[in-house]
């Protein structure tokens, strides 16, 4: 049987290999990142943000809702004929009974946990027929209370920054973000999102999430820790409006990045998965709810 996210897996390599991050496509196609939407308004979180934003980027779709196709029917906008699904994860999990007594520790009467993913077939509310107006257009965003909102949920972040010289840079020996000043950036926007990429490298400290690679990944593992935090910070830029910061030096890993795709092509979504763990553990030093109250009342 065919996986349905071959496809998708197979134009995200090749545009790495042209030098593009697609990550940062949605950055393209619209004026004001925002997480794609739910039929109900929820927003999509993991790998399914920032596949979907990516999707939606390279359909031209300024609608941040995505439906299934029984969605659709409920809302009286069917599909359109002929229209291209995109697809969305789904994570499952299977208790069986009776363990595995070849697993170290554990007995007959033990229950296994099997963990694996499927995908699903959605569509754009731009690909529906008579769509309602709401759909079609994002939530209204008050930008002065996304502002707010950002600055909270990055400030409440208690790393240690040393500010000064022109490098970014997490230091893991010293547990230290290190960024140029403030004012050496363009915008107050470009130093958030610089910080927002490095505060994912130091969620990774042995103190903290514990993210190490090398025994899966060899000389490639540091490569695969920068994806981790591209896809990091590009997500959690999705999901407070920040775009991201082009830091210097991403384009030499493009090609460890194309190598360790081709040769596992399941690294991509191993990497989304840390990089929300990453996202989740910095959102919980602020109780912000960010999503919330970006919408105009």
């Amino acid at each position: 049987m065919t996986n349905p996210l071959e496809p998708m897996m197979a134009d995200l390599i090749a545009r790495i290999e042209r030098g593009v991050q697609p990550w940062r496509q949605a950055w393209v196609a619209c004026a004001d990142p925002s997480l794609p939407l739910r039929s109900d308004g929820q927003p999509f979180t993991g790998s399914n943000a920032w596949l979907l934003s990516f999707a939606g980027a390279v359909g031209g779709y300024a609608s941040p809702y995505w439906f299934t196709f029984r969605q659709a029917l409920g809302i009286g906008a069917p599909v359109m004929k002929g229209a291209k699904s995109s697809p969305a994860i789904l994570y499952k999990t299977r208790v069986l009974d009776g363990g595995d007594a070849a697993s170290p520790g554990a007995s007959e009467d033990d229950p296994r946990v099997l963990r694996y993913l499927k995908a699903y077939a959605v569509f754009n509310a731009e690909q529906l027929t008579d769509c309602p107006e709401p759909y079609l257009r994002a939530p209204k965003i008050d930008p002065a209370v996304r502002a707010a909102a950002r600055s909270a949920l990055l400030d409440a972040i208690p790393a240690k920054i040393e500010l000064g010289g022109g490098v970014a840079c997490y230091n893991r020996a010293r547990d230290v973000i290190c960024l140029p000043a403030p004012e050496a950036f363009d915008t107050v926007d470009d130093y958030q999102a610089t910080f927002a990429h490095e505060a994912v490298h130091w969620s990774g400290a042995p103190h903290r999430l514990n993210r190490e690679f090398g025994a899966r990944f060899g000389d490639e593992a540091y490569a695969f820790e920068e994806l981790v935090a591209e896809i990091g910070a590009a997500a959690l830029g999705l999901r407070i409006g920040l775009r991201p910061q082009l830091l210097d030096g991403h384009a030499a890993y493009l090609a460890h990045w194309a190598a360790i795709l081709k040769e596992r092509p399941a690294a991509l979504l191993e990497a989304s998965g840390h990089a929300q763990r990453a996202i989740d553990h910095l959102e919980a030093f602020s109780r912000v709810d960010v999503a919330a109250t970006s919408l105009a009342a």
